[in-house]
């Protein structure tokens, strides 16, 4: 633990730091980015896909806008799904995007347009513990028509919903000033 000990000469021993603050954090777990049903075609992976053996998600590009009374989330990503088809791996990607507009006053704490105008210069997303939900729902060509295609193809349908805790913070950077000496009986 480091210690500062008070300083005889302040302007000789003033440490001054440039530290993003953060001013408010919009928090929400497990959000639903991909809902979707698809049709994967025989002749694009050899086959009918018996099995998902895994998934993985490849973030391109999360950024956002900072609108007059709301900010706006966009996240580009590809989800690549690693299937058995007769025996062998394939790999399927879905590319999406996801957007949603986060009002003001859903974060914590509440910003009102004027402290957003002044005090956010930044904002910072940041996703993690991703999930994921899927079924192997038949042939495409079945007369169910499990995906639901206008003109059905020889392929595999397969429903897909993906899931992620998608955090954003706000802030501004600030000059911290920290007056004072280091303690020199203590290991830094």
């Amino acid at each position: 633990m480091s210690r500062l000990l008070k300083c005889e000469f302040p302007e000789g021993c003033m440490l001054d730091l440039w530290a993003k603050v953060i001013k408010a954090k919009y928090i929400e777990k497990q959000v639903k980015v991909l809902d979707t049903v698809f049709c994967v075609p025989d002749e694009q992976v050899g086959g009918k896909v018996s099995c998902v053996e895994d998934i993985k998600v490849k973030v391109i590009k999360a950024y956002e806008d900072l609108c007059f009374n709301k900010v706006k989330i966009f996240i580009d990503y590809e989800v690549i799904l690693f299937v058995l088809v007769e025996g062998e791996y394939q790999i399927i990607t879905v590319t999406d995007r996801y957007d949603q507009s986060i009002e003001l006053d859903e974060f914590d704490p509440p910003l009102t347009t004027e402290e957003f105008r002044n005090e956010i210069e930044q904002s910072e997303i940041i996703l993690k513990n991703w999930s994921f939900d899927f079924e192997i729902k038949g042939n495409c060509e079945d007369s169910s028509n499990p995906c639901k295609l206008t003109t059905p193809i020889k392929g595999t349908c397969i429903g897909l919903k993906v899931y992620v805790d998608i955090i954003d913070k706000l802030g501004k950077f600030h000059d911290v000033v920290v007056y004072g000496e280091l303690d020199p009986d203590v290991d830094y």
